[in-house]
C-alpha cells in the first residue's frame, strides 16, 4: 500500500533514507512547531516523531511543566499507529505515581480545542496491572484495573535479596540469604515460592537463631506485599503485539521497607524482556534472510517509565540501573526503547542524558538541572541550553526537541490529550 506524507508534517528521530521509504508511517503525532513564539504564538508544521524504531528518549522538566502529559501523548499515539506497526510493537509503562489509569478515560472538557488539532476526546485501549495484593483494593475503590501481576521467585537471585532487604555479603543475614536460596534451588529446581525459602532459613543450623528470625521475618513481610509467587505472570502476558500495558507501581512509593520493591520490578522485568528479545531478534533475522516477514511471537518493546531517576540514580547502584544501562548501551538491536521521564535530570546517571538521540523539555529553570542536560549541546546548537529555555514561551505545554538524526532543535507546542489527565494538581473545588 502506497502511503502518502502531507506537506504538513514534519518527521523527526527518522533517517533521510527511512523517510524516502516509509514516509511518515510508524510515527507519532506530538505537536505542531512554534513558527514565532511572542505573546500568541503561531504555529506551523504537525512534529511526527519516528516510533517504528528503536529509541532511547528523555524527557524532562521542572515541576508542573508538562512531563508527565507529554509522556502520556506518546502513549496515547501508540495506540493509534497503523495496524501493521502496532502489531509489531508492545508498549510497557511504569507508572511511579498512578495517574496512567486515566488514558482509559474519554476527556471530557474543551472539545473545540481538539478540533483545531484534529482530534477528538477518545479513551486509549492500554490495560491497566497492579500487584496482586493489591487488586482488591483498587477494584472497592472502582478504579479502572484489568488485573494483577506478579514476580516468580526464582527470579530473584541472591544479589536481587540482599538488595531487596538491604543487606550485604558480609552481614550474616546476607550470608544466610545465599545458603538458602542455593539449597531450596538444589532441591527444587527454578518452581519454589517465599514458603520454600522460609522453610530452608528456619532450617539452617549454621545460623544463629537471631539471624534466622530476622531474615525469616523480612521473607514473612515479602509475602504480604502480594508481589511474588512461585509461577509469577508470564512475560508474553504483559509484552503482547499491540497491546499498551500499563504496571502500576504506585502503592510501593513510600511504604515502609518496601522502598526497594519497585526497582526489583522494573529491573526483573527490564532484564527477561533484554534476554527474550535477544532470543526473538535472531529468529526474526532468520525469517527475513529466508524471504519471510520480521515477525516473531515477542514484538519490539517500548518502555516508558516515569521519575526515571528513581531508577537510574547517578550516585548510586541499584539492580533497575544495571539493567536499564544494558538496555541503553546494545537494545537498538533486538529492539528494545526507553523513554525516560524525569524534572530531576541532574539526579539521573549521565549514560541516560548523553546517549539519548531524541530529547524533549519543558522549561527549566534550576541550574544544577539545566547543567546537567548541557552535556548534550552539540556542535550545531548555536547557544546554551539555559539561553533556549529564556526564549521559551512562559505558558504550559510547550517543549523543545533536540533530535540527532536531522540535528535540528525544534520548539514545538505539545499537542491537547484526547484522554483523561489525571496528573494535574489536586485543588480544594469540587468541580
Amino acid at each position: 500500500m502506497k502511503y502518502e506524507m502531507s506537506a504538513e508534517n514534519a518527521v523527526i528521530g527518522r533517517s533521510a533514507e527511512d523517510l524516502e521509504r516509509y514516509r511518515d508511517k510508524g510515527t507519532a503525532y506530538f505537536g505542531k512547531v512554534v513558527m514565532s513564539a511572542g505573546e500568541k504564538p503561531v504555529l506551523g508544521r504537525k512534529i511526527l516523531i519516528d516510533v517504528a524504531k528503536p529509541h532511547l528518549m528523555l524527557i524532562c522538566g521542572k515541576r508542573g511543566s508538562g512531563k508527565s502529559y507529554a509522556l502520556a501523548v506518546f502513549i496515547e499515539e501508540m495506540a493509534r499507529l497503523d495496524p501493521e506497526v502496532r502489531q509489531r510493537v508492545s508498549s510497557i509503562v511504569i507508572d511511579t505515581v498512578g495517574i496512567f489509569w486515566s488514558l482509559k478515560v474519554p476527556v471530557r472538557n474543551n472539545p473545540q480545542e481538539l478540533e483545531k488539532w484534529d482530534l477528538k476526546p477518545d479513551k486509549t485501549d492500554a490495560r491497566v496491572l497492579v500487584p496482586k495484593g493489591m487488586l482488591e483494593f483498587y477494584r472497592k475503590k472502582d478504579l479502572p484495573v484489568d488485573g494483577a501481576f506478579t514476580l516468580r521467585v526464582s527470579e530473584l537471585d541472591t544479589p536481587e535479596w540482599m538488595n531487596l532487604f538491604k543487606v550485604t555479603w558480609k552481614e550474616p543475614e546476607g550470608v544466610l540469604i545465599s545458603r538458602a536460596v542455593e539449597s531450596v534451588r538444589e532441591k527444587m529446581g527454578s518452581l519454589y515460592g517465599i514458603d520454600e525459602l522460609i522453610s530452608a532459613c528456619r532450617n539452617d543450623i549454621e545460623a544463629g537463631k537471631s539471624v534466622r528470625d530476622a531474615v525469616v521475618g523480612r521473607f514473612e513481610n515479602v509475602k504480604t506485599w502480594g508481589v511474588f509467587e512461585k509461577e509469577g505472570t508470564r512475560l508474553r502476558d504483559i509484552a503482547r503485539p499491540g497491546m499498551i500495558t500499563v504496571i502500576d507501581v504506585s502503592s510501593y512509593r513510600q511504604a515502609a521497607g518496601m522502598e526497594g520493591t519497585r526497582d526489583i520490578i522494573v529491573g526483573l522485568l527490564g532484564k527477561k524482556l533484554f534476554e527474550e528479545r535477544m532470543l526473538y531478534r535472531k529468529e526474526e533475522e532468520m525469517r527475513f534472510v529466508k524471504g519471510l516477514g520480521r515477525e516473531s511471537e515477542l514484538p519490539i518493546i517500548w518502555m516508558f517509565i516515569d521519575e526515571a531517576h528513581m531508577f537510574m540514580p547517578k550516585d548510586e547502584e541499584s539492580f533497575a540501573l544495571s539493567v536499564l544501562l544494558e538496555w541503553i548501551r546494545v537494545g537498538r538491536q533486538p529492539g528494545l526503547s526507553l523513554v525516560l521521564a524525569t524534572q530531576r535530570p541532574n539526579k539521573l546517571h549521565p549514560d541516560a542524558i548523553s546517549q539519548c538521540d531524541l530529547f524533549i523539555s519543558g522549561r527549566m529553570t534550576a541550574r544544577p538541572d539545566i547543567e546537567a542536560v548541557s552535556q548534550l549541546r552539540p556542535s550545531y546548537l548555536h547557544q546554551d541550553f539555559d539561553k533556549y529555555y529564556q526564549e521559551m514561551p512562559r505558558a504550559k505545554g510547550y517543549a523543545l526537541i533536540l533530535d540527532d538524526e536531522s540535528e535540528k532543535l525544534w520548539l514545538v507546542k505539545v499537542r491537547p490529550r484526547f484522554s483523561w489527565d489525571a496528573g494535574t494538581t489536586a485543588n480544594a473545588f469540587r468541580d
